[in-house]
């Protein structure tokens, strides 16, 4: 390696433990998961199955967990699933799935949980394997695509999920976990999550999402982590929240989160509730052609209300955004509502520029504190405030956002087959994808 290389190395290794903890990811190498291959094909599989959901159990119970060092393998190929999976344990092992599974029943749940797992990688070599939902024949009544659950040390990538009836990928707690190069594919519909994360110490990056709903958003509780190249095309937009009683969320970044179309760059939401989100940093957004640019709603109506005054929100500092909403009087680029009964403290905005299609906008506040915006308080009592409503004009620093070539032009129908994508190697414009895809390697 030259030095170049080895400087670029340990320069992007520094970046991105920028908001980590300590390690992520596996503990070994994949190669030391190789000893044994326990081949679904040979616990009752094969391609073509009507039901491949008990030879992956089999395979697992019967290989797995009698072998360390092993890796459940089911090959490229097409795969029907109506019996879901729970893989219970198991350290130093992985799952490669290079074959596509298609949901063929309509039972709730999850199709693949994996669970209490530690050193475990779960990935496709080709970069094609997967999980088809086809969620249009049973939307928000069926499962769940996949979770991960109380887990540690462990990796999720190179994966394809498509159409879930409901959520496609849930990191369950658990910590040090590591998600990339996944490419998630849902309906123009709500109840249609990409990635929830809680936890402690995980890294999310390069990953794209379609949907309806959430894009990449951390739920509570969460501490330490990183999201980052994040593509939401034709997304709800990525969040945190939704927020209630006895949130508990810190030391988060958000950073280089490109989002075209959807409903917001992004959102802070809750209404009423308890607890805390503090020390979060959303660096270098770029969106257009979503409905609002940078919303935080603490009074938000599609929430039933907690039980205490308000999610306390601090220091959370918001730097070099460019976007352009539809329409910024209706829905403005920049709106703070925070919750009366917990006014928002130390909200700074740092050359963020968020504009109109429409050439007129305006900005929200109520009981927010800090500075950057026009219709932002700062002064030390943090007292509630009433919404407070400006005009503003075009910031001086504003740029035409820049785009991605496969930009969608619309989401998908809620009521159709959604077709299989490929990985993208990129997630953000001028950027590359951190690590490569496991069929270019």
């Amino acid at each position: 390696m030259s030095f170049k290389s080895l400087l670029a190395t340990v320069l992007l290794a520094a970046a991105a433990s920028a908001q980590l903890s300590g390690h992520v990811g596996p503990t070994s190498s994949l190669s030391a998961k190789q000893s044994t291959i326990c081949n679904v094909n040979d616990y009752g599989g094969k391609v073509g199955s009507s039901d491949i959901g008990p030879a992956i159990q089999k395979a697992f119970d019967e290989c797995i967990t009698k072998h360390a060092g092993a890796t459940l393998y089911l090959p490229a190929g097409n795969y029907n699933m109506k019996t879901w999976v729970t893989l219970n344990h198991g350290t130093k092992w992985a799952f490669r799935l290079d074959g596509l599974i298609t949901r063929a029943a309509t039972t709730g749940g999850h199709m693949i949980i994996i669970q209490n797992a530690n050193d475990f990688e779960m990935y496709s070599a080709n970069s094609a394997g997967g999980i088809q939902g086809n969620g249009y024949q049973c939307r928000n009544a069926g499962p769940r695509l996949l979770r991960v659950i109380k887990s540690t040390n462990f990796s999720v990538h190179d994966l394809i999920l498509v159409d879930s009836p409901e959520f496609h990928l849930i990191v369950d707690h658990g910590s040090n976990g590591e998600v990339y190069n996944m490419a998630i594919r849902g309906a123009n519909i709500g109840g249609s999550d990409g990635i929830d994360v809680t936890g402690t110490n995980h890294w999310i990056h390069d990953v794209q999402v379609t949907n309806r709903d959430e894009c990449v958003t951390v739920k509570s509780p969460s501490n330490n982590i990183l999201v980052e190249r994040i593509w939401c095309n034709q997304s709800g937009g990525s969040a945190i929240g939704s927020l209630s009683d006895d949130t508990a969320i810190e030391n988060v970044i958000y950073r280089n989160i490109y989002t075209n179309g959807g409903n917001q760059a992004f959102m802070i939401k809750s209404n009423h509730g308890s607890g805390y989100v503090k020390n979060v940093q959303f660096n270098d957004f770029i969106s257009h052609g979503t409905a609002y640019g940078l919303n935080i709603d603490q009074y938000w109506s599609s929430q039933k209300p907690g039980d205490g005054a308000g999610v306390q929100l601090s220091d959370l500092t918001f730097s070099n955004w460019d976007g352009e909403v539809v329409d910024g009087v209706k829905r403005p680029p920049i709106q703070l509502i925070c919750a009366d009964g917990a006014p928002c403290t130390n909200i700074k905005l740092n050359n963020v520029n968020m504009w109109s299609a429409t050439g007129k906008a305006v900005v929200k506040c109520e009981s927010a504190y800090g500075s950057g915006v026009k219709c932002i308080k700062n002064d030390s009592k943090h007292a509630a405030y009433s919404k407070v409503t400006q005009s503003i004009s075009r910031p001086t620093n504003y740029h035409t956002p820049k785009t991605m070539k496969g930009d969608l032009a619309s989401g998908f129908a809620t009521n159709k087959a959604i077709p299989t994508p490929t990985i993208p190697t990129a997630f953000y414009p001028d950027l590359p994808q951190i690590t490569p895809l496991m069929k270019n390697k």
